[in-house]
């Protein structure tokens, strides 16, 4: 019996696999502060793919951000990337103006404007909504759970339902988590993703 068991779950699994793929996303974010109102912010990020075996992303970041208040924040990013689509390899500029509010000590909200300047096909502006909630356990475990909308317009392309623990380490903030990335195209497609956010801050 145990063994038609795992039979039946490893049968489901590899549906699963050969219907969402899953991918592992593994960031390094530098922070380093310049005074108390500016701070210089330096992001790389790799997504590698499982079922096609390679890796189909690549981006860094570079940028300033302003502290307004203990509330508001704005930051101004450039951001280059390349993907690999279909058979292609392709590059993307991604300028993008970052808004970060904190309601309470529990929500926050990212707002990003970002303007894609593709290379194979036409540019595109996109509107990107983040509410993040965290419960702090103590100063060193911080759960959380987020959930990003892409816009065009006023359509919804895509979502990410993202939960995932902090973990700070003095300077060092580690981020384990699980993604669910929804893309709407002629219909719903999702991918699984597993990844880890490295935070350093100066």
């Amino acid at each position: 019996m145990k063994k038609i068991f795992v039979l039946l779950m490893l049968l489901f699994i590899g549906k699963l696999n050969a219907q969402t793929p899953f991918e592992n996303w593994t960031t390094l974010n530098i922070k380093g502060e310049i005074n108390p109102k500016w701070t210089l912010v330096i992001e790389g990020e790799q997504r590698y793919n499982h079922p096609n075996q390679h890796i189909r992303y690549f981006h860094t970041d570079l940028g300033l951000l302003y502290k307004l208040s203990d509330k508001l924040s704005i930051g101004g990013y450039y951001r280059e990337l390349y993907e690999i689509k279909g058979v292609e390899r392709v590059m993307e500029i991604r300028p993008h103006l970052d808004f970060f509010y904190k309601l309470n000590n529990k929500w926050k909200v990212r707002i990003r404007n970002e303007y894609q300047i593709k290379e194979c096909s036409d540019n595109l502006y996109r509107f990107r909504l983040r509410p993040t909630y965290t419960y702090k356990i103590n100063e060193t475990f911080s759960p959380f759970i987020q959930t990003e909308g892409f816009f065009v317009g006023v359509n919804l392309v895509r979502n990410r339902f993202n939960p995932g623990i902090a973990i700070k380490l003095n300077r060092i903030v580690i981020e384990p988590g699980y993604m669910l990335e929804s893309n709407n195209r002629i219909e719903w497609s999702h991918i699984h993703i597993f990844w880890l956010n490295t935070k350093i801050k100066f």
